[in-house]
């Protein structure tokens, strides 16, 4: 999968802004009602792998039916046939390369009664074992993969100050409640749209969140030094959530790599072939993960801290800043804001699913 078909999107209410990160496996998870949500054990890992899913009724039952990159699909059909109405189904799973020849296909997997995958019977693990190593061997993104081009446009967001918001069934960003001043928004939104874009990841965003008179800003690459003296010297919450973001960015956050150098570092020490050398790999990989469960801490308390969105009372205050009269564009360039380029709307599926509550939120009028 790559960044283009993520698409995020902005809202703004009487709450704040949020920021949504769709792709095909929020969709599928939201779309699941009726059929789909039966076959979600099925349907939620072909996602996960960047992979469109979609159930629908064939010969005899509803059938799971996914595309690939290269065009083709792949195809699960359950089938009851033998069993009680209460067992689990039997699974058929081909891969069919010509849209234009429904008889051109492969096989790969096959529990029915007298399927080569027959012993497995109804389970789903043994089916979606076989098909990601079907997918693998296609060059199809692993779920790893997807995972980290997902990171990428949560890490844009993390960057330009937005918090994580983690529900049961949703995932998504809002900016500190405190930020009331719509000027200050604006360089946020601006700020997370610019980041994104220069990634290659698509957006919606109503137009008066976005500034289009300034430059584009680019991530800041920082040193650990430079993030050191910036919050040494912030005088505001905000200065020191900035800096403080260039550690806790999730994926391409420093800590997150110095815990994947760890687990790295771990499995190239275990293949050594010295007798102790499986007891370090172990040792390392449970320092590794000790330490990522502080970086989930302190990723949760940089949020803490960006909600406060206040002045340090012990450190010397700028002299200019963003009015609620309206912004101030020498300070607006100066907190690294937005592109003066055109957008327009994507064409995501997610922009159809989610347009009644977009056009909720603010009245239709051009969109970049």
């Amino acid at each position: 999968m790559q960044p283009a078909d993520l698409t995020v999107l902005f809202m703004e209410n009487a709450f704040g802004v949020s920021a949504h990160v769709y792709g095909p496996d929020t969709l599928t998870d939201r779309n699941a009602t009726g059929p789909a949500r039966r076959y979600l054990p099925v349907t939620r890992p072909l996602a996960q792998r960047g992979l469109e899913t979609g159930v629908d009724f064939g010969a005899d039952d509803y059938i799971v039916d996914a595309g690939l990159p290269d065009g083709s699909r792949l195809v699960i059909s359950p089938e009851q046939s033998g069993h009680a109405d209460d067992a689990p189904p039997d699974w058929l799973a081909t891969h069919h390369s010509s849209p234009d020849d429904p008889e051109l296909f492969e096989v790969v997997y096959d529990s029915r009664l007298d399927g080569p995958d027959s012993r497995n019977g109804g389970s789903v693990p043994k089916l979606l074992a076989a098909v990601d190593e079907h997918l693998d061997g296609l060059g199809v993104p692993s779920r790893q993969q997807v995972q980290a081009v997902r990171e990428g446009a949560e890490s844009a967001l993390h960057r330009a100050g937005f918090i994580p918001v983690v529900r049961v069934h949703e995932t998504h960003h809002r900016l500190p409640p405190a930020m009331v001043d719509p000027g200050e928004r604006r360089v946020a939104v601006t700020r997370a749209v610019d980041y994104l874009r220069a990634g290659g990841y698509r957006f919606t965003c109503p137009a008066d969140l976005i500034d289009h008179s300034l430059p584009p800003a680019l991530p800041p690459a920082r040193s650990l030094a430079q993030v050191s003296k910036t919050i040494a010297e912030a005088g505001h919450t905000r200065d020191a959530v900035d800096a403080l973001s260039e550690l806790t960015a999730p994926g391409d956050g420093v800590l997150d790599q110095v815990v994947g150098a760890l687990h790295q570092t771990a499995s190239w020490w275990e293949g050594l072939g010295g007798a102790s050398d499986p007891h370090y790999a172990a040792r390392l990989r449970y320092i590794a993960d000790k330490a990522d469960g502080y970086v989930r801490e302190i990723r949760a308390m940089r949020g803490d801290l960006a909600d406060r969105h206040t002045a340090h009372p012990g450190r010397p205050q700028p002299t200019a800043r963003v009015t609620a009269g309206g912004p101030d564009a020498r300070v607006l360039a100066a907190l690294a804001t937005s592109p003066a380029s055109t957008r327009t709307l994507t064409g995501h599926p997610a922009e159809a699913v989610l347009a009644a509550p977009v056009a909720a939120v603010r009245a239709a009028g051009p969109r970049r």
